[in-house]
């Protein structure tokens, strides 16, 4: 009898420290284990916390359940506060402002184990999407039936200084989208109220706004920090004023006729604003963009030809484009790995996406109605001019790609 008595507290023992594990109540929070036990032993102490996308949230409960065999809690990271957790997306926690500081004001983000808690996040909802695509594939892969652990000192950051995002969701071949957020207007003066090209030199934005004679052309400037204007060209001649670009290399915009001009280009003075003396070229020119570390420009015209060429406007590769997609072709833009092409029509827009060798690689829609007409990158953001109509000159539209994490 004293035999089964012992056998019987000490069972109950047993039980009572396996509760004292599965109870987050119970963490000492000054002894952090050498491996966080997220899952353990087909139990966890652990819950998500989470800010921001609920998708991002549900994504990783379904991909830990299907790895491990276990269903994590979530709550609000505003409303409640547990010992164990994983804290997902930008929420006001300590623990996430400074993963947030480890990003050094860059676009990026950090997965790091901080006490009893992980942090996965990122500067916004995208790329905290991206951070749990690397968990999954770098931690989550390795875990095994009802266990799942991270190191405790374990720290990761992923951080750019240029970001081109857009083009990381495309090298990434997942599924994504694109919104867009309004950044100003410019309604244009002195009969120039046509919308046209635009650019951007890190400082100022630039418009070309036409007359509808395709006589009158006016380069105007606003201040990128408080949206204002801050100058513009005199009238000059600059036929359709179909596109823009901004050469670093020479601080100029440059503007491109298109249309039945589409060999003449236009410089303007980024500081004075002056208009220079055409620069004339030997292929039609009705898109243009340059790019620093291409070291050149790409053109095309009509939405057919495809040329890539040196600083000068001498071509270096020349192409035609196959992607037939029967929108409007317009002007374009570029970043390191593709070139974009707005494309307009009656419901919505889209960019139609090359690489810098001439092949096409996808198409994205913009869901806007009004008709697009160029397209620029610029300090980690990427934007598109549209023209509003009726004659109310240029309105300009931010691009905010858009993933959630689908295991």
């Amino acid at each position: 009898m004293k035999i089964l008595k012992c056998c019987f507290f000490l069972l109950c023992s047993l039980l009572a420290i396996c509760c004292e594990k599965t109870d987050p109540r119970d963490v000492d929070p000054g002894a952090v284990p050498e491996n966080l036990p997220l899952v353990e032993n087909g139990k966890s102490v652990y819950s998500i916390a989470y800010a921001g996308a609920i998708s991002n949230c549900t994504g990783l409960v379904k991909a830990i359940s299907a790895k491990t065999g276990v269903t994590l809690g979530t709550y609000l990271a505003k409303d409640e506060t547990h010992p164990c957790e994983i804290i997902l997306g930008r929420s006001y926690r300590t623990e996430t402002k400074e993963a947030i500081e480890a990003l050094g004001g860059k676009d990026g983000y950090v997965i790091a184990a901080s006490g009893h808690k992980l942090v996965i996040v990122g500067t916004n909802d995208t790329w905290t999407a991206l951070a749990l695509y690397y968990f999954q594939s770098s931690i989550l892969s390795k875990a095994g039936e009802g266990s799942l652990s991270v190191a405790s000192d374990y720290k990761y950051i992923v951080s750019y200084d240029n970001p081109m995002l857009l083009a990381r969701l495309i090298k990434s071949g997942r599924a994504f989208s694109v919104a867009t957020a309004k950044v100003l207007d410019c309604p244009g003066d002195n009969e120039c109220v046509v919308a046209q090209g635009a650019c951007c030199d890190g400082k100022y934005f630039y418009f070309a706004n036409r007359n509808s004679g395709d006589t009158k052309t006016i380069i105007y400037r606003y201040d990128m920090t408080t949206l204002g204007k801050a100058g513009n060209t005199a009238p000059f001649a600059g036929g359709h004023s179909n596109d823009m670009t901004f050469d670093l290399l020479h601080n100029r915009a440059i503007l491109a006729h298109g249309s039945t001009e589409g060999k003449i280009l236009t410089p303007i003075d980024a500081e004075t604003m002056a208009v220079g003396a055409n620069i004339n070229i030997t292929v039609g020119s009705g898109a243009i963009s340059y790019n620093a570390y291409h070291q050149g420009y790409c053109i095309s015209q009509g939405g057919s030809s495809f040329y890539v060429t040196d600083n000068d406007f001498k071509v270096k590769l020349s192409k035609s484009r196959t992607d037939n997609t029967g929108y409007t072709a317009q002007g374009m833009g570029s970043d390191d790995y593709f070139v974009y092409f707005p494309m307009s029509g009656s419901k919505d827009n889209i960019l139609v996406v090359y690489d810098w060798e001439g092949k096409y690689v996808t198409t994205v829609t913009v869901p806007l109605s009004i008709e697009s007409e160029s397209m620029f990158y610029a300090n980690g953001n990427y934007y598109v001019n549209f023209y509003q109509g009726s004659s109310k000159g240029a309105a300009l539209y931010r691009l905010e790609p858009k993933m959630f994490f689908t295991p």
